[in-house]
């Protein structure tokens, strides 16, 4: 579905929205869209009787156009879960699951992405945020989906499906999915097991929200959570250290790895910094597809500008020795990352194949 056909679907909800707001007491609140998401979900900002709310409005989850991994029924089931392990998550006063709203606690317009602004505040954010995934690592008593057998482990592959095509601006060859595929399991086997835990999946600066007059963790409120998944726990500390919407510093990058393995024997830090490279470069190879995904097939071109970012730190992630197999398979395919392939809808299209992930 198209972005303006997403769009249309929702405007033409308006008689059930109202109806759920009734419901809820807030019948005659002013609302105003904030916020912007991959998926096919809404987001408004309720004022009333100075008060306000934040109104999520997704696409019911038994309809053919729900996104993979973003059902409100795991919204509302994680948020009670963190909650209850003192983690800062909204609020949700009332959820109509069936219908796809959900009114929940407004934490603000402050995201750890705008807090950044103030340079001084950049260790205090990101060492708040490494102590969030210390702690998430602590407990792990709700049973989620697992990461390898998702819809996100499997996407490592979009590089292939979108990516390569609009580079070389041709269809790709049979089977190049699979001898892609065949490498990193190549160098899979070669690590040794990879610790496992809550993975909240989508942990980056922009689903985090600054909120400096509470204590503790309760200082950073946690968003976007509903497609959390039981999987390597290193993958979302990459996720928050290699941002495609923002420069890290390498220093602080750094840092901050070593503050979430202190306390690892040296043997437990060398393999989770091992799997941090795998797992942060199969993520990069994800969100380059992804964000050329989103651009041919839903008409969502903004995330376009963050590609070269991506694509430098596939190039820097390349260069480590785990990863030596991959980068001589890309090499052979003749992809450097060395520039960001220009996107024309129209010439790229019938170059993607029909099944493209």
């Amino acid at each position: 579905m198209s972005l303006l056909a997403a769009e249309n679907w929702f405007d033409d909800r308006d008689d059930a929205r109202s109806d759920f707001l009734s419901k809820a007491g807030w019948e005659n609140a002013e609302l105003t869209p904030v916020g912007e998401d991959c998926a096919f979900r809404r987001y408004f900002r309720l004022t009333q009787d100075e008060k306000t709310a934040i109104l999520m409005e997704a696409v019911p989850e038994d309809s053919e156009i729900a996104t993979p991994g973003h059902k409100l029924s795991d919204f509302v089931r994680i948020d009670w879960f963190l909650r209850g392990v003192d983690l800062n998550v909204p609020e949700i006063y009332k959820a109509d699951v069936e219908a796809g709203y959900a009114l929940l606690e407004d934490f603000g317009d402050t995201s750890f992405q705008k807090a950044l602004a103030v340079r001084d505040r950049q260790q205090e954010l990101y060492e708040l945020a490494t102590d969030v995934l210390i702690r998430l690592r602590e407990d792990d008593r709700i049973v989620l989906p697992h990461y390898n057998e998702s819809h996100v482990h499997k996407a490592r592959q979009r590089i292939v499906d979108w990516y390569i095509p609009a580079v070389r601006k041709k269809e790709n060859p049979e089977g190049l999915v699979e001898s892609y595929l065949a490498v990193w399991q190549e160098i899979e086997r070669s690590l040794p097991p990879c610790p496992q835990g809550f993975v909240h999946v989508d942990f980056h600066v922009e689903n985090l929200m600054w909120l400096p007059d509470r204590d503790g963790l309760s200082r950073c409120g946690i968003l976007d959570f509903q497609g959390a998944m039981h999987g390597p726990l290193p993958y979302d500390l990459a996720n928050l250290l290699e941002d495609a919407r923002r420069d890290v510093p390498k220093t602080l990058r750094q840092d901050m790895m070593e503050r979430y393995t202190a306390g690892m024997s040296p043997m437990e830090k060398s393999s989770f910094m091992a799997w941090y490279r795998v797992l942060a470069t199969q993520f990069h190879c994800r969100v380059a597809g992804q964000f050329i995904r989103l651009a041919l097939r839903d008409g969502k071109g903004g995330y376009l500008k963050y590609l070269s970012r991506v694509t430098t730190y596939l190039r820097e992630g390349l260069q480590a020795p785990v990863l030596k197999p991959m980068q001589d398979w890309f090499t052979a395919e003749g992809i450097d990352f060395k520039t960001s392939p220009k996107i024309d809808p129209k010439e790229l299209k019938p170059l993607i194949a029909e099944d493209a992930f």
